[in-house]
Order: structure tokens, then sequence, then C-alpha cells
């Protein structure tokens, strides 16, 4: 992974050349984005309503105007927080800029506090070139990594939710590594078991009844038995 030293220290709003002050809006007035980039967890805001209730909101939400309301562009879980906590009204910053900068601005932001893990950033990239037809370049320049590490976590994205959330379920981290060993045992891309020079895999026996099974299943068993067997060399 290769990331721009200057980026991880880049304010977003002055990055973004915002300079707004923040103001008091009421919650009734603010919507969720329904494109925000964080899709896991999003709604897992314990954490914050503990530290909101002691310490109130350290930082304002950043919201563009939709309206005659206001959508999130940063800080959808200190809204939901906020809600929680029964607040009639939260601190937010205002900006003007369009859909597709925003979406870059909610990006970069969760991406700079580290809020997203390697999957939910894959997804943002494919929707960044897919929908809005940028380059791997373009998007390696809003979030400071190199092209290579774009086109990784690319990949990445072609994971379903449902085996990410399963994967983080059994206790493991979703991370490049893990990410990309789920992707290769999806798509069968796992490779030959090579045993070490000078060592020999134990021969061992297994016996399995098919008769229990019903006649297509049995036929799709042993088909699928001899592709395997075929495929490291036992027949």
């Amino acid at each position: 992974m290769t990331k721009k030293s200057e980026f991880a220290s880049m304010d977003l709003l002055s990055a973004y050349q915002t300079g707004a002050d923040p103001e008091k809006l009421n919650l009734s007035q603010i919507l969720p984005n329904p494109h925000q980039p964080r899709i896991l967890d999003k709604e897992k805001v314990e954490d914050l309503v503990e530290s909101m209730s002691r310490l109130g909101l350290i930082e304002p939400i950043v919201v563009r105007r939709d309206q005659d309301k206001y959508q999130i562009v940063a800080g959808e879980r200190r809204f939901r927080a906020a809600q929680k906590l029964g607040w009639n009204e939260i601190p937010a910053r205002i900006v003007n800029d369009s859909l597709d900068v925003c979406y870059e601005m909610a990006l970069a932001e969760n991406e700079k506090r580290k809020s997203l893990n390697p999957w939910e950033v894959g997804k943002a990239i494919v929707y960044l070139r897919k929908e809005k037809k940028k380059t791997a370049e373009e998007v390696a320049v809003i979030l400071g990594y190199s092209e290579r590490y774009i086109k990784q976590l690319s990949s990445i994205a072609r994971l379903d939710q449902k085996s990410v959330e399963e994967l983080m379920k059994s206790g493991r981290d979703a991370s490049i590594k893990n990410l990309e060993n789920l992707l290769k045992d999806k798509e069968g891309r796992g490779g030959e078991v090579i045993s070490p020079p000078g060592k020999r895999i134990k021969d061992s026996k297994v016996s399995v009844d098919l008769n229990i099974l019903p006649p297509k299943k049995r036929e799709a068993f042993i088909r699928d038995l001899h592709l395997l067997k075929k495929r490291y060399g036992l027949i």
C-alpha cells in the first residue's frame, strides 16, 4: 500500500476549501445519504452515544442543502447517536458542493478516520469508476493511494456483502489479506497444495455411503469427485 504522506495530515474541510462555520440544525431537517461509502455497522453507535453523552459533539457533522432539507456528507454515525440521545439540534457545517464532490468528501473523510474496511473502500472505488466514470488515476488522487492499490481494492469489491459479514462474524478481521483469500476461495482460485520437499503427505482413506443420497445428488457428487481427483492427479 502506498499512501501520500501529505494527504494523511490534511484536514478534510480545508482540503475542499469549504471554510464554513458550524450552524445548529434541527435533527428533523437532516437526511442520511443513501449513497454514503460506509456500508457495514453504520447503525452501531453505542460507543458514540456513551462519549457524546459525556463530552458532547466534538466535531460537527457536514451536510449539503437538499431542497428544504440537509443531506449528510460526513458524520452519519454522529447524527444517529444524537437521535438516540434525544437531541433536538446538532452542530453542522453546510457545504454547497455537488453530489459528486460531496461523495468524494465523504469517502475521503471516512478513509482518513480509518472508518471503512478495504471491502467498503473497494465498493466506493467501483462506484466512482463505473457510475461516475472516473479513472484509476483520478480515484488515486482522491484517496492518496497508488493506482496499483486502487486496482487491488477494486478486485476485493467483487465479494458480496454477506460473505464479508460472515468473515467478520467468524472473528477474522476484514483485512486485505483475509479478503483476498476469501475472494480466491469464492472464485475457486485456491491453487494446488504442494507438500514440502522431501516430505510425503500421509495416505488416508475416507469411506462415503452414496446410497443415502438421492440419485441426482449421487450422480453430481460422483461427477465432482472425479473432477477433483483429476485436478490433483489422483487418476
